[in-house]
């Protein structure tokens, strides 16, 4: 029988949604496709699956990563489903211990791809708070102007300053659920300095 269970994980907290989706697993609840904020699960053996989150260069479409997912397959890993770049893999318990990253700079290399898409989502927002505030100073010009001709109504230009106050808003919360990935990648690169 299948389960949809719906689920909101940020970007920065795919290590908690592992760790959640191995605690259903581990109750008998296997992943069989994932969506956005949905996660289907069927009924199975508790314990038979581990599962693996990762997220890729590039789309799954493209062929580099599809090379990557097939590497996976060969080595007895499954695929399960994707959403955007994040990969979802599994594999069985009974094969032994699954682990994608096999040493700190695959760790660090994957923590600063998480990153550069919360950067990238910022500069863009940066960049759409910055066009708000423009709109909002020429809307104000304008609408002074018209004050100065007998029109009362200059509050247009509010709208495209509370527009911006959004954008900046979005850019602090986006940087806020990224810091535990910062602070993850940060560890491991002082654990690398100190075995060199």
């Amino acid at each position: 029988m299948k389960y949809t269970v719906r689920k909101i994980y940020t970007i920065g907290a795919y290590e908690k949604e592992e760790k959640w989706l191995n605690e259903m697993a581990a109750k008998g609840m296997m992943l069989t496709d994932v969506g956005f904020c949905r996660y289907v699960f069927e009924e199975g053996t508790p314990g038979e699956y581990i599962y693996r989150l990762e997220l890729l260069n590039h789309l799954p479409s493209h062929a580099e990563s599809v090379a990557y997912i097939k590497f996976f397959e060969e080595t007895g890993v499954e695929y399960v489903s994707t959403i955007l770049r994040w990969v979802y893999f599994r594999k069985k318990t009974e094969d032994g211990p699954f682990e994608i990253y096999s040493d700190i700079n695959s760790r660090i290399s994957h923590y600063k791809r998480v990153t550069s898409i919360a950067n990238i989502a910022s500069v863009l927002l940066f960049l759409l708070s910055i066009v708000y505030f423009w709109e909002a100073w020429n809307q104000y010009n304008l609408y002074n102007d018209w004050y100065n001709r007998g029109f009362r109504s200059d509050a247009y230009h509010l709208s495209y300053i509370i527009g911006g106050m959004v954008y900046l808003a979005m850019i602090i919360m986006i940087q806020c659920i990224i810091i535990p990935v910062r602070n993850a990648m940060n560890l491991l690169k002082k654990e690398q300095k100190i075995r060199e």
